[in-house]
């Protein structure tokens, strides 16, 4: 059987991370599964685009089943376990350990999705929440960004002060605007609470 060559491994990539960048991530997935059912000679890019596919689409189960099946060789590939680690902290919602420091190309556009994924929840979870933790919860760690996100969202941001023991402390909130069309709380509340429940079964 023909073996790779490294520039056609790096050929590869270069198309799938344009695929992901038009947002085919099915077109990704199935070539993937494909190479993984078909070629004995498999690189960890191979996998490292599959779990970044899987994760961009919000399958975060298939990310973890995938996970679990990895070659034991390639669970040693640091940058398929800096992709794990953004995988499982998405699960757990970690959000202090999802957004990487200095992430990738391929790690930027699983960790844009999963931002566009959580704004949505918010809009639907929360009538309120401080602007700190928005921030923490999208990864937006510079106000600037932060509050320029909120702004092109069309969302309300207001500051409200408060007398503490150390004098008066203002604070800044963020007040979403639900979409006009989305399932209902309780819905999507199940939905997170049964992946994480599965996800805590099979770690």
């Amino acid at each position: 059987m023909e073996v790779d060559t490294p520039e056609d491994v790096q050929d590869k990539a270069s198309e799938n991370l344009a695929l992901l960048r038009k947002g085919s991530t099915d077109t990704v997935i199935t070539w993937c599964t494909r190479e993984e059912l078909t070629n004995r000679n498999l690189s960890p890019e191979t996998y490292k685009f599959l779990l970044a596919a899987h994760l961009m689409k919000g399958d975060s189960d298939e990310a973890r089943l995938l996970w679990l099946r990895l070659p034991a060789p390639f669970k040693s590939d640091l940058e398929l376990q800096r992709m794990w680690g953004i995988g499982r902290a998405i699960l757990q919602d970690d959000y202090a350990n999802a957004y990487i420091p200095a992430p990738n190309s391929l790690e930027l556009l699983v960790l844009s999705s999963y931002r566009r994924r959580t704004l949505h929840s918010i809009s639907v979870m929360y009538k309120s929440l401080a602007l700190s933790e928005f921030q923490t919860m999208t990864g937006l760690a510079d106000r600037d960004s932060a509050c320029e996100t909120i702004d092109s969202l069309g969302w309300r941001r207001e500051e409200s002060a408060r007398e503490s023991a150390q004098g008066r402390i203002t604070e800044e909130f963020v007040f979403p605007v639900v979409p006009a069309a989305c399932p209902s709380k309780t819905v999507i509340g199940l939905s997170e609470l049964s992946s994480y429940i599965s996800f805590l079964e099979n770690v």
